[in-house]
């Protein structure tokens, strides 16, 4: 064997052991690091929350009292069928309140529960009016009945109708306390 071989196999298995020794043994002090700095952060953070306990305690208790006024500001679901009447009626004369037509009012759903005594209903609601009336109409729903959530809505001029007549197209969420549910 030459020396300038030799040398060559002195340079393979120092890069050999490069590969195979230092390298795994950086990998595992990087992934050491990385978990120490993330056991280090979740550390401040609880101490945080400690040295916070009570204002973290007070905001959870202000939470749940805004919850519980908000699910018992919502209508009630005593009767689905007795439900949907009375909500397509409050609908239907706050939108034409606001001196639009309403060309279509279906509800989509049935009583369908969500969550903590919470359930929706879901309607479709199509209104006919000048740009003004319409949005204005949409302004008073979103003002008058914060209850009703607005999943989606599209505006369009009216292929019917003449004149600045415009039509809007509502997907209409209208969340109820279940009877029984929290209070």
């Amino acid at each position: 064997m030459t020396s300038s071989q030799r040398q060559l196999l002195i340079v393979a298995a120092f890069l050999a052991a490069l590969q195979f020794v230092v390298k795994p043994i950086l990998t595992w002090q990087n992934n050491l690091n990385t978990e120490l700095a993330l056991t280090q952060g979740q550390v401040q953070r609880s101490e945080q929350l400690l040295e916070h306990a009570e204002q973290v305690i007070s905001a959870h208790q202000m939470a749940i009292e805004q919850r519980d006024a908000i699910v018992t500001s919502l209508p009630v679901a005593t009767e689905t069928t007795l439900l949907q009447i009375q909500m397509q009626s409050q609908l239907e004369t706050l939108l034409r309140g606001n001196n639009v037509t309403i060309d279509e009012f279906n509800w989509m759903t049935g009583l369908q529960s969500q969550s903590a005594g919470i359930a929706t209903l879901n309607a479709k609601v199509n209104i006919v009016g000048s740009l003004e009336n319409v949005a204005r109409a949409q302004l008073s729903l979103m003002e008058q009945m914060p209850f009703v959530r607005q999943q989606s809505i599209e505006l369009r001029p009216s292929q019917r109708r003449r004149g600045a007549v415009h039509e809007l197209t509502m997907i209409l969420q209208v969340a109820v306390r279940e009877q029984g549910g929290a209070s």
